[in-house]
């Protein structure tokens, strides 16, 4: 598999970090011309002499994903929703990770047996000013501010897109989270705007009451549009993070990713 070697792609954390990880099929088809490996071995960037055995899974149609031993790295690296991964393939089963967080810059692990001693994951550049790892980051704060990116707990959240989301135009609805509308006041907010592809779409806040706490914010006019115009469908994959917070009935506004069912983005 020597014509494999070097062979790369990336991967966006779109949904339960810790669940399995589907890979391109277009990298699962090269590599499955030579062989067919039943685990891989993962290791960070930087790092290896520590590796991570991880099941190989073949779905039946033809769809490969990191299965068991993932769940471990990704607890290790503390993978979270929109972390950015690049994969390279180095031959004989082994892929190498680069890890990059929300900050847009690349994590940098240290791991039990290192020589070094200090937080588990600081900057490539090797400052230990304001580790990666720390949710209160000071420097990471302040990109994250600068960038007007909303870094909290509920900031984010992911939907796979079913019939409900998808169906007639008049009825088509996409319910948000009740941690999220709570954490950004959805109850007193008429619109959010949605921003994709260097494109904006406004959408209405339908609130519809619930039999307890406070009623279910949902994306409803303006949801359709968005949809047709991103040619989404059913079991893709939509990832929404707040872009910081305007005052109580100010236009939200959401920055959207989608991971299309087949495996691929929307660029």
């Amino acid at each position: 598999m020597d014509g494999l070697e070097g062979f790369e792609f990336f991967e966006i954390i779109l949904e339960n970090p810790s669940s399995r990880l589907r890979l391109p099929d277009k990298f699962t088809r090269v590599l499955l011309d030579g062989f067919k490996p039943k685990e891989v071995k993962l290791r960070d960037a930087g790092h290896g002499r520590r590796f991570w055995d991880v099941k190989v899974v073949l779905d039946a149609d033809g769809h490969m994903y990191l299965g068991r031993g993932w769940e471990q790295f990704a607890r290790a690296h503390d993978l979270r929703l929109g972390y950015f991964l690049v994969f390279s393939y180095d031959g004989d089963a082994v892929l190498t990770i680069k890890v990059f967080d929300m900050s847009m810059c690349r994590r940098h692990y240290q791991h039990d047996g290192d020589a070094s001693s200090g937080s588990s994951s600081d900057f490539d550049s090797g400052s230990n000013n304001g580790s990666v790892g720390d949710s209160g980051g000071g420097n990471i704060s302040g990109m994250v501010a600068t960038m007007g990116i909303d870094d909290g707990p509920t900031s984010q959240f992911t939907v796979m897109l079913r019939e409900s989301n998808l169906g007639v135009r008049q009825k088509q609805y996409l319910n948000v989270p009740a941690d999220f509308q709570n954490a950004h006041g959805y109850g007193e907010r008429t619109k959010v705007e949605l921003r994709m592809r260097g494109k904006s779409w406004s959408v209405n806040l339908k609130h519809s009451p619930r039999n307890r706490g406070r009623p279910r914010a949902s994306l409803r006019y303006g949801w359709h549009q968005f949809c047709v115009d991103n040619g989404l469908g059913v079991g893709d994959t939509c990832f929404f993070r707040a872009l910081g917070d305007g005052g109580a009935g100010e236009t939200h506004l959401l920055k959207v990713e989608v991971r299309k069912r087949n495996g691929g983005y929307v660029v």
